[in-house]
C-alpha cells in the first residue's frame, strides 16, 4: 500500500470519526495533521483527541481560529455563495410556514365538520360534509407531498452550496500557481501566531525570501519558465520547512516563512541551508531543453520584538532582504535590533 493511499485512508477515518464533511478545506486541515507539516496544529488536535477521543466540527473551528485567525474580509465569491445560501434558507422557511398555515386550515375544517356531523343533519348535508373532508384531506396530502419534495430538493441544494462555500474558502487562502498559502492566509496565520507567542512568551521569527534577477528569466525565456521557477521555489520551501514553519507566497517572486518558537539565529541557519540548496541546482527549460542557469535567492530574517505589530516585523524582515539585495544578492541578512531590544526579545 502506497504512503499516499495510507494518508488518504487515515484522513477519511478522522473525518468519519468526528462526523466532519469531506470538503477541500477539511481535507487540507487533516492533511497537515496526518503528515505532521504543522506541529502547532498536531499539538492542538492531539490535545482535543486526548480529552474527548475525537475532533468534531466545532473543535476544528476553534483550532483554526487559534492557529490561523479569522478572515474578516471574505471575497466577492464567498459573499455570493453566502447570499445564495441565505435565499435558499428563506425559501425553505416560507414553504414550511405556508405548510403550517395549510395544516391549521385543515384542522379547522375537520373541527367544523366534526361539529356539524355531531349535530342533527340530513343525509344530504352529511354527504356534503364527508365529501368536503375527503377533498380537504386529499389537498393536504398533496400539499405534504409537495413540501417533502421541496425540502428534499432544498436539502440537496444546501449541501451543494455548502461544498461550494468550503471550496471557495479554500481557494481564497491558496495561491493557484504554487499551491502555497496566499498572502491573505499568511497574514492571518502570522497575526494568530504573534498573539499566541506573546501569551506563551515564546519567540517567533520570519524569513522573507526573494528570487534574484527573476525579471531576467521572464524576459529571456518567457513567463512559462518564470512560472516553473516560482513553482520550484515554492515546492522547495514547503519541503524544506515541512514541520518547522508556515510558508506563503507573499506576492510576485517573494515568499514568507513564519517560524513560531524559533529564535533569529536558528532562523538564519535554516535560511542559509535553504539558500545553499537552491543555489546548487541548475534550471532547465522544458521547451528549449537547454540549461538556463542557476537560481539564487536573497533572504531577510527578523525576530519579533516586544510589543511589535505584525506589519512592523514584516517591514524589518523586508529591510533585511533589501540589504541582502544591495550587498550583492544570493545571501542571508539578519535585521539586528538595538542591543536593549535584542536582549528583551531573547
Amino acid at each position: 500500500m502506497s504512503q499516499g493511499y495510507e494518508i488518504f485512508e487515515r484522513i477519511g477515518r478522522l473525518l468519519a470519526e468526528g462526523g466532519i464533511a469531506p470538503t477541500p478545506s477539511n481535507y487540507e486541515f487533516w492533511f497537515r495533521y496526518v503528515t505532521g507539516s504543522d506541529p502547532d496544529l498536531v499539538e492542538a488536535v492531539n490535545a482535543v483527541r486526548s480529552n474527548s477521543g475525537k475532533v468534531g466540527s466545532q473543535a476544528m473551528a476553534r483550532i483554526r481560529m487559534d492557529l490561523f485567525g479569522n478572515n474578516q474580509r471574505p471575497d466577492r465569491s464567498l459573499n455570493r455563495l453566502v447570499e445564495s445560501t441565505q435565499k435558499e434558507l428563506s425559501r425553505i422557511s416560507g414553504e414550511v410556514e405556508a405548510s403550517g398555515v395549510s395544516a391549521r386550515d385543515y384542522r379547522g375544517h375537520l373541527d367544523r365538520s366534526q361539529q356539524a356531523l355531531s349535530e342533527e343533519s340530513g343525509l344530504d348535508q352529511q354527504r356534503e360534509l364527508l365529501l368536503g373532508i375527503v377533498h380537504a384531506t386529499s389537498a393536504m396530502i398533496d400539499r405534504t407531498a409537495s413540501l417533502e419534495a421541496e425540502l428534499a430538493a432544498s436539502s440537496e441544494k444546501i449541501t451543494t452550496l455548502k461544498a461550494d462555500l468550503e471550496l471557495a474558502q479554500t481557494e481564497s487562502r491558496t495561491d493557484p500557481l504554487t499551491g502555497l498559502a496566499n498572502r491573505k492566509a499568511g497574514a492571518n496565520y502570522l497575526d494568530a501566531q504573534l498573539l499566541r507567542c506573546r501569551q506563551e512568551e515564546t519567540p517567533i521569527s520570519l524569513i522573507y525570501c526573494d528570487i534574484d534577477h527573476f525579471k531576467h528569466f521572464n524576459d529571456c525565456f518567457g513567463h512559462r519558465l518564470g512560472d516553473e521557477i516560482l513553482r520550484l521555489v515554492g515546492q522547495s520551501l514547503e519541503r524544506s520547512f515541512h514541520g518547522k514553519g508556515f510558508v506563503a507566497r507573499w506576492g510576485g517572486e517573494e515568499f514568507l516563512v513564519v517560524l513560531p518558537g524559533c529564535r533569529v539565529e536558528e532562523a538564519r541557519q535554516q535560511a542559509e541551508v535553504f539558500r545553499t540548496f537552491v543555489a546548487s541546482r541548475t534550471v532547465k527549460s522544458r521547451e528549449a531543453q537547454t540549461d538556463v542557469g542557476r537560481i539564487t535567492l536573497s533572504l531577510g530574517v527578523a525576530q519579533m520584538l516586544p510589543g511589535e505589530q505584525p506589519s512592523e516585523l514584516i517591514d524589518r524582515a523586508d529591510r533585511a532582504l533589501y540589504c541582502a539585495k544591495s550587498e550583492g544578492r544570493n545571501r542571508v541578512v539578519v535585521d539586528e535590533p538595538p542591543p536593549m531590544q535584542a536582549a528583551a526579545a531573547a
